[in-house]
């Protein structure tokens, strides 16, 4: 932090030196009048600038509109409204001079639409732009349903593999790294990390916790009341941004204009849920500068599993990934030894309490335990000032404060007791309680089920896990915060160079935990010494099977006094907590109330491992521009410096560096044993890592002649461990331009990259708790970053033609093409894992398999593995391509407007090239789009058309929208290949989903606004999926119906 700090300071510094100097050239004043031509009226709102110095600003009421300290010489001024046709005049400028000029300008519907500045350093109109921009108003959000951020990038066709409500569990590529408070922006599903996120069009630092592939911005700390507009370019720009803007920009700009105080509140009904949300912003004068203060608060109810209950599915067999695990409790016993995966002594009563039994288990249904939308709130506020100094250079200062909180984030009871299903920790001795009132049960007379194993005599060994039917489930705290300060000034260095300087700093910090049960006290617990209050411990023993042994007893006995039995029987669990369980509402007949887990057992079991990460960014560039050639070619150049720090600090009781071993302490275990004091739940490491940028930048806008425009772009950045060229050439050109319409081309072709990420490089492992289907269940699988690893490289190329006309009908037609090589990835585990299982690949892959031995040895069967571990690799390459194609058109109809809107997304193609380990083919190459891609690093689920059509009828102060919104079928290889008829019927074909949203705005003259929303109103469910939770939380969405209605005043301004 002090090596991030010292650098913001000594930037703070240059740029002030920078933009200390007073300009002294001569400048004068423009006074502009912008009228309607017909009428003569004057007209408010008009968008009034120079283009070439980047200068302008809205008329006001009387169609005025003053520019001062404009330079010296002629400018050429535009002015702009929608309804109208633009117009451009000269104007000479004279020192110490106003000049006064009226523009009149015609109504027309080949009109600008707005100004985008995402894309290029100049302002230009999406539609007049060499590339696509996709521009969502404040008015377009509203007529939505002012959705929230996972919402709005969901139904956005160009966007796949969205996060934002899902279970932490399942939201990413690695399971259990993100917590449900985070949102992000995935385009064309190339991942979240190469979309690069802009807030006013500069960088945000990135979510705090590691990630492989790199980590991306968190749009949910971006307050939606302050946010006018949102632009996303689809395609990439790293020869305009740099690395990350891979497949492409999503900008968030702000409200800078607004004037005056506004106030509002919404509620959207959800069946079991609800969502709730207040907001106030306030524009105006401070001085001779324009600030705008704002904040909201949003508030999220719970929505639980069982609200949703269509997607508790049962058990359908082999080749099911979601909701049931191999291990449950009640569970079953080995007699004599250890022995994993068997059942010689059965739950007699699995089924009524819920489970699903095999020969060799009692399956446990986890699902009801990760609500499908978790508790949380949102405070979020933003502030910025905006004035000009008396040299007329302007600046802009900005600042932005998000904390986000799950007061009680919910998951199940226990997890998997790897790897202990080998060892005898989880021994139960003959004189254990529990199993002495089963064997009364169950075993006392010649005959009863389990007779003979209750007369041996011998240890029984539990294969279950601590807790599960029996309930409840454990609740943890999360939170959030994001910081985020930027300046900005630009001005004039002469009358043909102009500046802009920009400087930010922003920072994430939250915490992400996970419960854990202690090995050692679990040890305890079968032994009688458990709980809080016994005081006896244990020490390490590296020749017990169980890895420790009993410490001095002190005089305690198990089980009494304070000293309490862990019962892993059935006859500890009086109801059953599992949805639709036979004991949920009747009681078990084998209850004792004396052998029960007490809730202070049960407290003292477990703890909390919780890894604190924070993620600061300092952000420096500089960048002149100008008019090279007069109506022909304008140039910007400029340099960025970026200053990356991540850190993770993990608490004592989940520091790998502090407790190593199953005894919280010991540090002297062997390698395969150094997985932590708990079972299934990971430990972390502690990590501070930093990245260095620096990047060169050039833009040329072209204007060959009065048909064919261009844009010329480089890049040059270098890393500490990379550096790229990144050259870009767009165009464009006028096929058609006449009063009634207007026709052109357009395209461009450019290189992109993206370096390895801090993460990337981190040869410390990641430890995630991923499924293995060879086991049943969730284990470790350990992620190894390399410093060898090559950046990311692709070319990329789009051309698509444009037609606007006068009757108010535009039309835009995309083909786009992205072609990467050396994708950032880590190996499939899954693919390792299913290869590992046949014999003749033991021997090539045992390297990446840890057996209870250890690691390398390739002694264990697949089904016997305990974790798994994997090196991150460039992938040898993806191709996809598809086309965006949009229709929009409004004519009047009575009173009032008909507008129609069609945008969507058809991915022709996903091609990943086939991964190679030596002569082992570990991913086949294939093209991943129509289908979900359970598995795949590289690829998220990817239905390959997505889209939306929007109708609506604008009157006085009324507008009624409705909007249908589309996600095509696809399909599951790993269902449809899966042997099973059950799993292939239920989840081989992912049906389609079908929403139809609608919205009633009236805006009231007195400053009030009201909007009643319906969205999905048809009460579409999501199709049910073959993963966790039962539906694809990337693409669809499992709230249902809801309603909304919302509320906004305004006063001032």
């Amino acid at each position: 932090m002090k090596f991030l700090h010292r650098h913001f300071l000594m930037l703070v510094a240059a740029a002030l030196a920078w933009a200390a100097p007073a300009w002294t050239q001569a400048t004068g004043t423009i006074v502009v009048t912008v009228v309607d031509d017909d009428s003569g009226q004057a007209l408010e709102t008009a968008l009034v600038y120079i283009p070439a110095l980047d200068l302008g600003g809205m008329s006001d009421a009387q169609g005025q509109f003053t520019m001062a300290d404009v330079p010296v010489g002629e400018h050429k001024l535009r002015a702009e409204l929608i309804g109208y046709s633009s117009v451009t005049a000269t104007v000479a400028v004279e020192a110490g001079q106003t000049a006064t000029v009226e523009l009149r300008i015609k109504p027309s519907a080949l009109l600008l639409k707005e100004l985008t500045v995402t894309g290029t350093a100049f302002k230009e109109s999406p539609i007049n732009l060499p590339y696509a921009v996709a521009v969502t108003g404040r008015d377009k959000m509203a007529e939505q349903g002012s959705p929230q951020a996972v919402d709005f990038f969901k139904n956005l066709s160009a966007s796949h593999g969205v996060i934002g409500e899902r279970s932490s569990w399942y939201n990413a590529n690695q399971a259990a790294t993100l917590s449900e408070s985070i949102a992000n922006v995935n385009l064309r599903g190339l991942g979240a990390s190469r979309t690069l996120v802009l807030i006013n069009s500069r960088r945000q630092t990135y979510v705090p916790a590691r990630l492989i592939g790199g980590r991306f911005v968190d749009v949910n700390a971006i307050p939606s009341i302050a946010v006018d507009r949102v632009e996303v370019l689809k395609e990439g720009a790293s020869a305009i941004y740099g690395s990350d803007a891979v497949a492409g920009v999503a900008n968030f700009l702000t409200r800078a204009d607004f004037e005056g105080f506004e106030v509002s509140g919404a509620h959207e009904y959800i069946a079991g849920a609800g969502d709730s949300n207040i907001g106030a912003i306030w524009g105006g004068k401070i001085g001779a500068a324009h600030a705008v203060v704002s904040g909201e608060w949003r508030g999220r109810q719970a929505l639980p599993a069982s609200e949703r209950d269509y997607l508790l599915q049962p058990w359908h067999g082999g080749g099911q990934r979601l909701g049931w695990s191999s291990l449950g409790n009640p569970g079953t016993f080995a007699v004599g030894a250890p022995a994993p995966w068997t059942a010689a002594i059965h739950a007699p009563r699995c089924e009524q309490f819920g489970g699903f039994r095999e020969s060799w288990t009692c399956r446990f249904r986890y699902q009801q335990y990760e609500n499908l939308i978790e508790d949380m709130s949102h405070t979020r506020a933003f502030a910025e000032i905006n004035g000009e100094l008396d040299n007329g250079t302007e600046y802009h200062l900005e600042g932005l404060f998000a904390q986000a909180e799950i007061p009680e984030w919910y998951t199940t009871p226990s997890y998997p007791p790897f790897p202990l299903t080998d060892t005898s920790i989880m021994e139960v001795a003959p004189n254990h309680p529990g199993r002495e009132a089963f064997c009364a049960d169950y075993g006392a007379e010649e005959g009863d089920l389990y007779y003979n194993e209750c007369q041996d005599g011998e240890n029984w060994y539990f294969n279950g896990r601590p807790f599960g039917n029996s309930g409840p489930g454990r609740i943890l705290g999360r939170d959030s915060r994001t910081l985020r300060l930027a300046a900005a000034a630009n001005g004039d260095l002469s009358q043909d160079i102009h500046f802009d300087l920009g400087l930010s700093y922003s920072r994430t910090e939250g915490n992400y935990n996970l419960p854990g049960v202690y090995i050692e006290r679990l040890f305890l617990g079968f032994r009688g010494f458990g709980g809080p209050d016994c005081g006896v411990g244990v020490e390490a023993d590296n020749t017990s099977l169980a890895g420790m042994r009993l410490g001095p007893l002190n005089g305690q006995v198990a089980g009494q006094g304070g000293c309490q039995y862990y019962n892993p029987f059935g006859n500890a669990i009086e109801f059953a907590d599992q949805y639709g369980a036979d004991f949920a509402n009747q009681a078990n007949p084998d209850y004792r109330a004396n052998l029960a887990n007490s809730p202070e057992l049960r407290h003292w079991l477990n703890q909390e491992v919780d890894l604190q990460s924070t993620a600061d960014l300092l952000v420096a560039d500089a960048t002149l521009s100008g008019t090279w050639i007069e109506d022909v070619a304008s140039y910007a150049a400029g340099y960025q410096f970026r200053l990356l720090n991540a850190s993770g600090n993990p608490n004592d009781e989940g520091d790998f560096t502090i407790n190593p071993c199953p005894v919280v302490g010991d540090d002297g275990c062997s390698a395969e044993d150094r997985f932590g004091p708990y079972a299934f739940t990971n430990v972390n490491r502690p990590y501070d890592e930093s990245q260095t940028v620096h990047r060169f930048f050039a833009e040329i806008p072209l204007s060959l002649g009065s048909r064919f425009d261009t844009q010329l772009a480089a890049n040059y950045e270098f890393h500490d461990v990379a550096s790229s060229f990144d050259p870009k050439f767009g165009w464009r050109y006028q096929l058609v331009e006449s009063p009634t319409q207007s026709v052109f081309l357009r395209g461009s072709v450019q290189t992109t990259f993206r370096t390895p990420s801090l993460d990337d490089v981190n040869e410390n492992p990641l430890s995630t708790l991923e499924w293995i289907n060879e086991t049943g269940a969730y284990q470790t699988v350990d992620r190894i970053g390399s410093k060898d690893l090559k950046p990311e490289q692709a070319f990329t190329y789009n051309a698509g033609f444009v037609l606007v006309t006068e009757e108010g009908f535009d039309a835009t037609f995309d083909y786009w093409s992205y072609d990467f090589k050396d994708v950032i990835g880590a190996m499939p585990h899954g693919a390792i894992t299913a290869l590992y299982a046949d014999e003749a690949n033991k021997e090539a892959l045992k390297q990446f398999i840890v057996c209870p031995d250890g690691v390398g040895t390739g002694t264990c069967a697949a089904s016997e593995l305990e974790r798994v571990q994997v090196d991150i690799v460039n992938w040898p390459g993806v191709k996809t391509s598809g086309i965006d194609l949009h229709l929009g058109g409004n004519t009047a109809a009575g009173a009032g407007e008909i507008a129609l809107s069609l945008d969507a997304t058809y991915t022709l193609e996903y091609r990943t090239k086939a991964l190679m380990f030596g002569n082992l083919e570990l991913q086949e190459g294939a093209d991943a789009a129509g289908y979900l891609n359970f598995g795949n690093p590289i690829a998220t689920s990817l239905p390959k058309l997505k889209g939306q059509v929007s109708a609506g009828y604008h009157w006085e102060g009324y507008r009624l929208v409705s909007f249908l919104n589309y996600i095509s079928s696809y399909e599951d290889r790993g269902s449809l290949n899966s042997g099973n008829a059950a799993v292939e019927e239920v989840f081989g074909t992912i049906d389609s989903f079908v929403t139809w949203d609608v919205s009633f705005l009236w805006d009231l003259s007195e400053g009030v606004n009201i909007a009643l929303s319906g969205m999905n109103l048809l009460d579409t469910m999501p199709p049910l999926v073959n993963i966790e939770q039962a539906y694809d939380g990337f693409t669809h969405d499992p709230k249902g119906r809801r309603l909304k209605l919302a509320l906004s005043y305004k006063f001032g301004g």
